[in-house]
């Protein structure tokens, strides 16, 4: 089972007020709703993975009916459509869940070589696959997507001999000596990244959820990783400038935390206060 990530500190930030409503853009396996539901609130929650969704379900579907299937990205349309239009806090917790590294088939991790390459989130709303984008981007595109012409040249090698197909076929470029961290670690994030267009996602939701904000609610974001973080801080910047909300200081997990949970190392909280209200 995924182990919410900063729950308490992620939780405590929102300042839960009985009956008041909060959006959970990023449900995953319900860890962070549960929380919010013990503490009095009522919330939204959206989950664009219909398998992490019935796993919430399974765990807090009686208590909380208002579960809906979708990305973020329309979270206003969401948001008003079940009645959330002015709320006292949102919550995002990016990136994806252990539930998809440890068993997922559909090739997030480099676990299982024998895996489709795969990645999307939703394999019946989206269309292309990782695979799709290795055998059709070009050589330029491909630079940008990994940020590393050494990999886009190895992609557009190999594909000449064998178009890529499982996990198996992208972990081959990588050689088989690493050390401490796989040097598929990241190229594996990246191509994640892309097939779910998560940092346009992101940047479109941040705007969105800050104007669904009453005076006083808080927007709250754990990111995983630099690229994240980056779009959340300059989004956190341009409001605290233009006087609309407060950014406080930023948390990182507890040395115990990481010690029980090692996949929190790297995990970043932010956290927004809306001081008007339009």
């Amino acid at each position: 089972m995924h182990t919410s990530v900063l729950l308490k500190e992620s939780v405590d930030s929102l300042h839960i007020q009985n009956g008041a409503k909060y959006i959970d853009a990023t449900l995953g396996a319900g860890g962070h709703t549960e929380e919010i539901l013990r503490r009095g609130g009522l919330v939204l929650g959206i989950e664009a993975d219909p398998k992490m969704l019935e796993i919430a379900r399974k765990r807090v579907g009686e208590a909380c009916p208002t579960l809906f299937l979708g990305n973020f990205r329309d979270i206003a349309s969401i948001a008003h459509e079940h009645g959330f239009e002015k709320v006292s806090g949102v919550l995002f917790d990016l990136g994806i869940s252990s539930v998809h590294l440890d068993s997922d088939p559909r090739g997030f991790s480099f676990r299982n070589p024998n895996a489709s390459l795969d990645m999307r989130l939703n394999t019946e709303a989206q269309g292309v696959t990782a695979a799709d984008l290795l055998n059709s981007l070009d050589k330029t595109q491909l630079t940008i997507l990994f940020e590393s012409k050494l990999i886009a040249q190895k992609v557009v090698e190999s594909r000449k001999n064998k178009p890529f197909e499982s996990v198996g076929d992208f972990l081959s470029l990588f050689g088989q000596k690493w050390g401490k961290i796989h040097p598929a670690t990241k190229p594996f994030m990246m191509l994640r990244i892309a097939v779910n267009t998560e940092y346009e996602n992101l940047s479109s939701a941040l705007s969105q959820a800050f104007e669904l904000l009453k005076k006083n609610g808080k927007l709250v974001v754990i990111s995983f990783h630099s690229g994240e973080d980056r779009i959340v801080k300059s989004f956190f910047k341009k409001v605290e400038d233009s006087g609309e909300a407060k950014m406080e200081d930023f948390v990182r997990p507890a040395d115990e935390e990481i010690i029980k949970n090692p996949r929190a190392r790297s995990a970043k909280m932010r956290v927004l206060t809306k001081l008007n209200e339009k």
